[in-house]
């Protein structure tokens, strides 16, 4: 019955007012990851070409088919909500036009589903299930409804005889699939082992999903001797993420209340799965504790973050007002892929370049921060902390007793990863952990290479480029107090800032157009809210997005925040395609008379009324 009812749920929503009859498909689950079967699946209740003849029969009633994601049903799961909605639309893309892949919470499907089943248009239900769950809900009440249809599926093992289901007592409106064949019965338990066993799934996936599964690194543990730094990592994420709910509730919910919130979220306690599963699960789910659990990715972590922190808010009007603000805080979705904003380890899988180049070499220096001294208003310890991540810092001053990193340890690349990959693996430092920050990741990627034999780190440091990017990334590193040295590898091409695509290339733009960059705070969600399109600029690199209304001619343009010469790559590429109006949002130092809003260029500061002055005159740089 609960299955049927989440099933159901979410169709409405989508095909309430579809113009004409249709036979609605559905098909439920919770797709961590999507095996080979269940895409198989639903392949044939849309009749792909190359599956039996059944298939086509199936396919011939059902003009639409919605996928259901389970979403917060008391799994844990692994991946995140977004990255098994993002693994099934990848898979299933060629049918995008015929084809919902939707997530919804229990309270919302069964809503959804009473709203589809007075709906006129709809002409039939469909529902795609196996033999074990047509058994069980075969004689719910809601299942009696006349406007039902069953399609079922065999298990693995099962491809001939069904025995639990009498053949000659099917209803009419059921279909039994007993020669579909396509089913590798393969469980997703099996796909996240193999994944973690560093072992090939191909076969066990399809090709979209394992690209997604690539792509984001799920499904993959840390090695034994950092799995204490990745819980470490969980927790302080999770610190510094009440921290930022405690500084933005005011600005949202009535200031007592949020007072209550902030002691109700310091009392929250992180408890690992293995925990859990020994004690009682009354005294479990009577206190609100944070489950870290091994192989989650950073995106399921930002969820689980997100979902914990508001649960003291469920059922109240300021759970909507400030969701938004807690998902904000800690994931973005970049390129159409989901990242967060936690520190987290992540292995990452890079192939060897075998290349003319000439072999990259290193040259060592002192390790300083150019910056003047002085006194500054911002909080430079958690500035540090928020790019160099104190879990890691104490991580590595425990190898340096240990003797398995030393001081000059420290690589700083202007390559990408993959070349400097090929340094270090001369080396034997063959595996690699990205580590994600809370913020600056647009100024370096850090990597932890690793060597097996004897155990031994490096901490490696990719994509750094330009002068005023060193000059930052090397001021976050000296004030962690660690190393004394780092190894300088440059080359004579260095990573670019941003690649664009072939919208970004072609695209022109005029004087009524804006080019909007620095801290982006709320703007994307704001635009999207009043029903902006977001298309992406770039195939890699900085994030640039363009942003076009169906009632507003103008365009504007969206860029993350970049610093100092980098500043100056963004402006020249948007004024030779006409951009002439700029808002740069951020902190570029303390001219007299200015004010946040004028123009700001590397070489000078210049406000409304056309005053100029350079740049050396900045205070904050004297």
């Amino acid at each position: 019955m609960q299955l049927f009812i989440l099933a159901c749920g979410t169709l409405a929503v989508f095909f309430v007012s579809i113009g004409m009859a249709a036979s609605v498909g559905f098909y439920a689950g919770t797709f961590d990851p999507p095996t080979q079967a269940q895409i198989a699946i639903i392949r044939c209740a849309l009749g792909d070409f190359g599956l039996p003849k059944e298939c086509q029969e199936v396919a011939r009633k059902i003009s639409h088919l919605v996928v259901l994601v389970n979403e917060d049903d008391g799994k844990d799961t692994l991946a995140s909500t977004r990255e098994r909605v993002l693994m099934l639309k990848t898979a299933l893309r060629k049918f995008s036009d015929r084809i919902e892949v939707v997530a919804s919470t229990p309270a919302k499907r069964e809503e959804r589903w009473h709203a589809l089943l007075k709906d006129k248009n709809t002409e039939q239900l469909v529902q795609l299930v196996d033999k074990d769950s047509y058994e069980v809900l075969k004689s719910s009440p809601a299942s009696q409804d006349p406007r039902l249809a069953w399609v079922v599926f065999p298990r693995h093992g099962e491809l001939n005889t069904l025995p639990v289901i009498n053949h000659q007592k099917l209803p009419p409106n059921v279909t039994l699939l007993s020669e579909f064949k396509e089913s590798k019965g393969v469980p997703a338990s099996a796909v996240q082992n193999a994944i973690e066993a560093g072992e090939p799934i191909e076969g066990l996936v399809d090709s979209g999903v394992k690209k997604v599964i690539e792509k984001l690194g799920l499904y993959q543990d840390v090695s034994e001797d950092l799995a204490d730094l990745q819980k470490s990592l969980f927790e302080e994420g999770w610190r510094a993420f009440i921290k930022d709910l405690i500084s933005a509730c005011p600005n949202t919910i009535n200031p007592k209340v949020c007072a209550e919130l902030a002691s109700q979220w310091k009392a929250i306690s992180v408890v690992t799965d293995e925990r859990i599963q020994r004690t009682d699960r009354q005294e479990s789910s009577a206190t609100v504790r944070l489950i870290y659990k091994k192989s989650q990715s950073e995106d399921r972590w930002a969820e689980k973050f997100s979902q914990t922190a508001l649960r003291f808010l469920q059922g109240s009007e300021n759970y909507e007002k400030f969701k938004p603000i807690a998902d904000d805080v800690v994931t973005r979705t970049f390129q159409g892929y989901p990242y967060g904003k936690l520190p987290h380890l992540k292995r990452v899988s890079i192939r060897e370049k075998t290349s003319s180049v000439e072999p990259l070499q290193g040259t060592q220096r002192a390790l300083a921060c150019a910056a003047p001294k002085g006194t500054y208003n911002a909080d430079m310890d958690q500035y540090i902390t928020d790019r160099f991540p104190k879990a890691l810092s104490n991580f590595l001053g425990e190898q340096f007793h240990k003797r398995s990193i030393l001081p000059t340890d420290l690589y700083v690349h202007s390559q990408s990863v993959e070349r400097a990959y090929e340094f270090h693996r001369r080396d034997q430092y063959a595996t690699f952990y990205f580590l994600q920050t809370r913020r600056g990741q647009l100024h370096r990627n850090i990597y932890l290479a690793v060597k097996r034999n004897p155990l031994a780190y490096r901490l490696v440091l990719t994509s750094v480029r330009g002068i005023d990017r060193e000059a930052n990334v090397l001021c976050q590193i000296h004030g962690a107090h660690l190393f004394l040295n780092y190894v300088s590898v440059q080359s004579e091409g260095p990573e670019p800032l941003f690649v664009l695509n072939s919208l970004g290339n072609s695209l022109l733009l005029n004087r009524n157009d804006w080019l909007l960059f620095g801290y982006k705070g709320n703007w994307v969600r704001m635009l999207l809210a009043q029903h902006w399109r977001q298309q992406s600029l770039v195939k890699e690199g900085l994030e640039i997005d363009l942003f076009t209304h169906p009632t507003i001619q103008d365009k504007i343009i969206v860029a993350r925040n970049v610093d100092g010469d980098d500043t100056k790559i963004v402006l020249n590429t948007f004024y030779k395609k006409g951009a002439r109006q700029v808002i740069y949002l951020g902190a570029a130092g303390a001219i007299a008379d200015y004010q946040i809003g004028d123009v700001v260029i590397p070489d000078e500061f210049v406000d409304r009324r056309n005053n100029s002055v350079s740049f050396e005159k900045n205070f904050a740089r004297a």
